[in-house]
């Protein structure tokens, strides 16, 4: 299953514990990344948010796979996330019996 992972970054979070965890921050989602765990990553508009699409049973398990971060470890970061699911209303494209 994908797993839509949505990191804000606190606002009380210490900008100076950011970038001295920032390298290993980066390093620890390279290899997530390089394992097929994380799929996908996004900057968005907001500077202090990224976007995940990680590869796991479910958004426990895809939490788990980001606890060892350094700064998710640290807690400064919010976590949202998202159960991605195939979209099966196309199916109704489809039907044989003509109802709408």
């Amino acid at each position: 299953m994908k797993v839509l992972a949505i990191l804000t970054l606190r606002p009380d979070a210490r900008l100076d514990a950011v970038r001295s965890e920032l390298a290993d921050e980066i390093r620890g989602s390279w290899e997530l990344y390089s394992s097929g765990i994380l799929r996908e990553a996004y900057a968005t508009e907001v500077p202090t948010r990224v976007v995940f699409v990680i590869e796991a049973d479910d958004a426990a398990a895809a939490a788990r796979h980001l606890a060892p971060l350094p700064l998710v470890a640290a807690g400064m970061f919010r976590m949202d996330f998202v159960e991605l699911r195939p979209f099966v209303n196309w199916s109704t494209l489809f039907r044989t019996d003509n109802r709408r």
